[in-house]
């Protein structure tokens, strides 16, 4: 019975791991996915990173791909980075330079 309820949580817990959505800054995204993260066993590094990177926003998502990390490390600050040029991106000040007239 024990057995059978820890596999039980465990799946679970793999479960709500794959099916997590980012839907928050990255910071808390990054903690809400280490903390189910952190109770799944047996799954490879590599799974790991895939999982997260497919948790991630579309244009993020895309983006971390590209870079290919090779440790979930990694694949947190690469999301970190892009997430932070987006954002950038969003808020660089419109200027409108009005013509020279002599």
């Amino acid at each position: 019975m024990i057995a059978h309820y820890d596999d039980t949580k465990r799946n679970t817990f793999f479960s709500q791991l794959i099916n997590l959505k980012q839907k928050c800054s990255m910071a808390e995204h990054i903690e809400d996915f280490q903390k189910l993260n952190i109770r799944v066993n047996d799954i490879l590094e590599k799974q790991r990173i895939d999982v997260f990177i497919v948790t991630l926003k579309d244009n993020i998502q895309h983006e971390v791909r590209l870079w290919e990390p090779d440790s979930l490390e990694k694949a947190f600050r690469w999301a970190r980075k892009i997430e932070s040029e987006i954002m950038e991106m969003k808020y660089v000040p419109f200027v409108i330079v009005a013509p020279h007239v002599d």
